[in-house]
């Protein structure tokens, strides 16, 4: 362990009483770091340096749900709420959204069982005034009692928004079935019920609740603070000083809860529970001792890598021949100080799902194995090569993830390891190993959850609060006994050593470090395929990204083919498995994608092994043998995630609403679903050969990797297919991306979508402007810049109007425009209205806006606009996206921001005027309205009487919502080929933004608007058959169509 460089400060300077200046980075990390100990017990860590384009900073409180009052849950989450409704230096309820978001920036919070953590990133010069009223938040917070209604009624709307999510509900339902006399039991997001109701009934005034929880929990020694910018070290740390100092001190003591969750009379329970959507998941947790304080040994880690391991004898590959799964996770979850979880979680095929004591049974025929074997310090070995490979290469995370994860991890490690040590394995304890299974991981101190639809007819409780039908019972007795005495049996057996670990990770590029990434050029076209590749002389690590798009439009000729598209991916990834897992041990990771036009490979990570990675998977694609029992299974994994569309959230189907109706050419969930069950195996032979026998290769191979390296991955996949009569070139009409319909000027089209589970409604207005252009994209990006901030206050924190609320840019297909969404409990055709009048007021917010505002607004835009990935995975994702929108402009941002220094206030009307004004004769709208089906009014427990309809809206991150600027190739955003897997065993953290909440403001007073009287849509198709289309979006560097097939 390294000893920590600590300077006694007593002398110089009272308020720090300790420096480290030695914190361990890895060698390819250019950040400068401090850490702190201030006179007040807060820690503190510093990162600086030069070229850092967006500062950010965390504050986290070792405090979280789980020291909410028993007679009072969800008071840490309501804390979280109320801390930046203003303080006593800047009592403003909005100054600090203000400062944030007017400058590029972006602020949240979030709790969790044991932290509650706040985080705000900005443009560096204003960290010094961004700071100093962060911290005032947690010196003299205000709590206005004015604000204190209305914020629970956020908290509650929140609560609202997750009643219908599967890992919400689990997640419950295993805590408030575990010891009632634990904290663990809680409810930790509190609703009207407990924060309003309740204590009402009792007396209880739940501001002074508040008080006194923040007054009993928030002190500085419980509180950890990490910053990033472009000062310097010394300049961090006199920010520091001057505003950190002040936060009381309470010397409260590091809180540290009872070692047993569960209970004695919990243990051997199942519970038989029905989820919202359509799955079934085998889950068995058990209570382990917390071990935090030997990170450096972490036995935990050693069991999860090999019960979750994917390779051959493990578990899941087992499992995976005798059709019983399809997924497995495995580690430690829900860690708090004094307690811990290790849990399996299976994802079951129909036939898993009879044969679920088989399944555990096997489990434990697993952990027998392992017991047999005993720890192996070469397995050991090989887990601490892996993570020390993984911190000396790690690329950075953005600002404000990078600072909220540091600040929570503080207090877990000594300072000179707060960047390491989640990554410190150093110590082999075959000891501790050796414990957790023999006292723990055994068949008596299991909890079982088992969920499927099927289990609706003997659910018979309801938990109390998410309503989630379910059933507990005590496990048979003879399979305890018979999970103590396993068998061993050869098919289960210790993993081989990973031949996949990279060795050599040398630097190819001679080029010296440049200020900006490069950008990619084309190195090579002919009929089968164009190469670009780009060289990393930016984030100098060693690895690489390749991108493969083979365009094909057979795949999406009708619903059978477009079905048998996403067939092909999924038993290509299932029968790779086994094969690639020791490859993703290694730092090395693809994705294969079914889309509209084809197939999308992604292969990324260290470059020493790359190709034999990329081999591996074009020899599986070109060889695949359909096995007829994985057919069935993924067949059925298809028709499932179709299935489960009309239980997605409601403002996702309203988005993909919008680009389901504007699509030249798009097919239905409904038309998918019809035609799933009719495609045999043999269907699926006869169409990969189809499929592979004619199509056109684009590919970006960025990073670490030479021109000839490039060239040479590009021969393989040539040879690989060529070596089956593959690959003959695509016939040009093949090529084009599909087009976006022209909507008529002055229309307002709407349309209906019924949804299966959630009782919120939602809405996406989407006004149709222009084709992506530079100079299009400029002035519709710094127009959103300038509505985004007035509309989330107005329709979500002054009107209260919705869930989620969000505007911005719309873009697919190379066609772009405003749209606003919303989802609320409040009738459609008011939402609608309301929205509209918002519109009706962006003229007048713009008109009135001074000049000095009006620059410092669009210089905040433009330091946000040409802000540098901070992962080099993002930056090729980047380039890869001008790639497949087949508009080549690999250096957009800087072009773009040269026009937006150009534009002025009148741009912004005049584009107002045009394309959004109400009165607009040009104005193009259309809109989704996702309403709850009868299924979803009778399917779930009402919980509405605890609140007003009217009230119900909450916030959640803006990460969450459609991404205004990534839409390009929706069908990659919208239309998985299969929904991600909902991990049960996840436990969902609160999260919110922290918003501009300024009551004193009122709302736009309702006045008549005059809108064209809405057409609804009924017959899409032949809405669509009357429609023209945008011509296709032009590329910027001359590249176009390829050479294809010659005629």
């Amino acid at each position: 362990m390294a000893i920590e460089s600590e300077k006694q400060m007593s002398s110089v300077d009272s308020t720090i009483v300790r420096i480290v200046d030695n914190i361990k980075k890895s060698d390819s990390d250019s950040w400068n770091y401090r850490g702190l100990e201030l006179s007040n017990e807060m820690l503190v860590v510093l990162i600086s340096h030069p070229n850092i384009d967006k500062a950010a900073a965390a504050l986290d409180v070792s405090i979280g749900s789980l020291a909410d009052p028993r007679d009072v849950p969800g008071i840490a989450h309501f804390c979280e709420h109320m801390l930046f409704m203003g303080s006593s230096k800047y009592p403003g309820e909005n100054e600090y959204s203000k400062l944030i978001e007017g400058n590029g920036g972006y602020s949240n919070a979030f709790t969790s069982g044991d932290h509650t953590n706040y985080y705000f990133d900005i443009n560096p010069s204003l960290l010094p005034d961004a700071l100093d009223v962060f911290a005032q938040f947690f010196i003299s917070p205000l709590f206005s009692a004015s604000s204190t209604d209305r914020e629970l009624e956020a908290v509650h709307s929140e609560y609202e928004g997750n009643l219908s999510k599967d890992a919400w509900r689990v997640s419950q339902l295993e805590k408030s079935t575990s010891d009632p006399k634990h904290p663990y039991s809680g409810f930790a997001i509190g609703n009207s019920e407990t924060l309003r109701v309740t204590p009402k009934q009792r007396g209880v005034d739940i501001r002074q609740v508040l008080l006194d929880f923040h007054k009993a929990q928030y002190s500085s020694n419980r509180m950890s603070l990490a910053i990033l910018g472009n000062q310097s070290l010394d300049e961090l740390q006199s920010l520091v000083m001057k505003s950190f100092n002040d936060i009381p001190n309470k010397k409260l003591k590091q809180v540290k809860y009872p070692a047993d969750p569960y209970g004695e009379t919990k243990r051997k329970t199942i519970c038989y529970v029905v989820p919202v959507k359509e799955h079934r998941h085998l889950t068995i947790n058990w209570v382990i001792p917390d071990h935090k304080d030997l990170y450096y040994c972490n036995p935990e880690s050693y069991l999860s890598h090999l019960i979750g391991h994917e390779g051959d004898g493990s578990l899941l590959s087992h499992l995976k021949k005798m059709g019983l799964a399809t997924e497995l996770v495995s580690g430690e979850k829900n860690a708090a100080p004094g307690f811990n979880f290790f849990t399996v979680d299976l994802e079951l095929t129909i036939e898993g799902l009879s044969r679920w004591e088989e399944i555990i049974y096997i489990v434990y025929q697993y952990m027998a194995m392992l017991r047999k074997e005993g720890p192996k310090e070469w397995i050991f070995d090989e887990c601490k090569n892996f993570n020390a490979m993984h911190f000396q290469f790690r690329e950075k995370e953005r600002p404000d993830d990078f600072v909220s994860n540091l600040a929570g991890r503080m207090r877990d490690y000594p300072l000179t390891e707060c960047l390491s040590g989640d990554y410190e394995t150093r110590e082999f304890r075959p000891d501790l190993i050796i414990e957790e299974l023999n006292d723990y991981l055994i068949p008596s101190k299991m909890r079982v959850f088992l969920a499927s639809k099927e289990f609706t007819s003997i659910a018979t409780e309801t938990e109390k609060w998410f309503g989630t039908q379910y059933k507990q019972e005590y496990l048979p007795e003879e399979l305890i006994k018979k999970c103590e005495t396993c068998e061993l049996i050869p098919e289960l057996h210790l993993p081989k050593p990973n031949e996949f670990i990279p060795t050599d990770f040398q630097l190819f590029s001679k080029e010296k470090h440049t200020s900006r990434p490069q950008l990619p050029i084309k190195i090579k076209e002919n009929e089968f395929c164009r190469l670009f590749y780009g060289e990393d002389t930016f984030y100098r690590l060693p690895k690489a990204y390749l991108y493969f798009e083979l365009r094909n439009p057979l795949g999406s000729a009708d619903p059978l083919h477009s079905n048998m598209n996403a067939l092909y991916v999924e038993l290509v990834e299932d029968s790779l498995t086994e094969i690639v897992y020791p490859a993703q041990l290694g730092g090395l990771q693809y994705e294969l994608s079914a889309l509209n036009y084809g197939i999308q490979l992604t292969v990324h990570g260290f470059s020493h092994k790359i190709k034999q990675l990329l081999e591996t998977i074009i020899d599986r694609m070109v060889n695949i043998k359909v096995n007829p029992q994985r057919f069935e299974i993924m067949r059925e994994k298809v028709k499932r995630s179709l299935q489960n569309f009309r239980r997605d959230v409601p403002y996702q189907m309203a988005h993909y609403g919008v680009t389901y109706l504007t699509a030249e050419h798009q097919w239905n969930k409904d038309e998918l679903l019809s035609c799933i069950d009719g495609i045999t195996a043999h269907d699926l032979d006869s169409f990969i050969t189809r499929m592979l026998t004619r199509f056109f290769t684009d590919s970006l191979m960025y990073g670490n990797l030479t021109k000839d390296h490039a060239l040479e991955y590009m021969s393989l996949i040539e040879q690989k297919f060529q070596e089956k009569r593959f690959y003959q070139p695509l016939f040009p009409g093949m090529w084009f991306n599909q087009r976006e319909l022209t909507l008529p000027e002055g229309c307002n089209y709407a349309y209906t979508m019924l949804n299966d589970a959630h009782k919120l409604h939602a809405i996406e207005i989407y006004l149709q402007c222009f084709p992506q252009t530079l100079e299009n994209n400029a002035l519709l990006e710094l127009f959103c810049h300038f509505v985004d901030e007035p509309c989330f206050d107005q329709l979500r924190t002054k009107e209260q109007l919705g869930y989620v609320v969000s505007s911005g840019a719309r873009r697919s297909r190379g066609v772009q425009g405003f749209r606003v969404i919303v989802q609320s409990a409040r009738k459609l055709d008011h939402v609608n209205q309301r929205i509209e009048l918002f519109i009706d007021s962006i003229r007048d917010y713009i008109s009135n806006m001074s000049d000095d505002i009006f620059k410092k607004q669009r210089e905040g835009y433009m330091v946000k606009k040409v802000e540098i990935p901070k992962k080099m995975h993002s930056q090729g994702n980047k380039f890869w996206n001008e790639i497949t929108n087949h508009q080549f402009c690999f250096d957009r941002p800087q072009l773009e921001v040269e026009i937006i220094k150009s534009l002025e206030l009148k741009d912004l009307v005049q584009f107002y005027d045009h394309y959004i004004a109400l009165n607009s004769m040009h104005r193009r709208k259309i809109s989704v309205h996702v309403n709850p089906s009868a299924i979803a009014l009778q399917g779930t427990n009402d919980k509405k009487s605890i609140v007003d309809e009217e009230n119900e809206l909450a916030a959640v991150p803006s990460e969450e919502l459609p991404s205004p600027t990534n839409e390009d190739n929706a069908e990659t955003i919208i239309e998985p080929a299969v929904e991600p897997i909902v991990k049960l065993t996840e436990q969902p953290l609160i999260i919110d933004p922290i918003t501009d909440k300024d009551s004193k403001d009122k709302v736009i007073p309702e006045k008549q608007i005059n809108l064209p009287e809405a057409e609804w849509i009924d017959n899409v198709h032949v809405w669509k058959s009357k429609m023209p289309c945008y011509p296709l979006a032009q590329s910027y560097e001359k590249i176009d169509i390829p050479v294809l097939c010659k005629l």
